[in-house]
């Protein structure tokens, strides 16, 4: 969505920059609400894999101060269980009582049950998606659901991700 393209290898991302940037943000809308009694966790980012065999994405999104990378599988290019980690750990976390936000880098539908219950133990969850170049990107279902929803615009998201020739090595 940031650069016009859903291939990984045609992207550069700056993980380091763009962790950091959430969490700035985070703080950010944390005061919105007038709220942030509850210390930053950690980042985690969901993906799939094939086996133990990571990407060097992965590689980079996992040695990542302040990130936790969590890995569901790949079966014929597409991702199972990913979905069933992020409704988890938000469980969890919520019972846990480790989180007092959420901030949900989603749109899938399969994650809305685990929002309702992370705010029946009183986390709120706050959407977040990144601008469309069309239509929705985002369920609405789970923009309903959700305790606010903050969108953010591919020029906030710029400086961390661009686009590159994936023919060069």
């Amino acid at each position: 969505l940031c650069a016009g393209t859903s291939h990984r290898q045609e992207l550069e991302i700056d993980y380091r920059g763009l962790l950091d940037a959430f969490f700035s943000w985070g703080h950010g809308w944390a005061a919105r609400w007038g709220s942030s009694a509850t210390p930053y966790l950690r980042t985690y980012w969901y993906d799939g894999a094939a086996g133990t065999n990571l990407r060097s994405d992965q590689l980079a999104i996992g040695n990542q101060a302040g990130a936790k990378l969590r890995l569901g599988r790949l079966v014929r290019g597409r991702q199972k269980g990913v979905d069933s980690l992020v409704v988890r750990d938000l469980m969890r976390l919520s019972q846990n009582r480790a989180i007092g936000t959420a901030y949900l880098l989603s749109g899938d539908e399969d994650l809305r049950e685990g929002m309702i219950e992370a705010q029946e133990m009183g986390v709120r969850v706050v959407l977040v998606g990144i601008e469309p170049f069309g239509g929705e990107n985002q369920a609405r279902t789970l923009k309903r659901e959700a305790d606010d929803v903050i969108v953010l615009t591919r020029s906030q998201l710029a400086p961390f991700v661009r686009r590159v020739d994936a023919t060069q090595p």
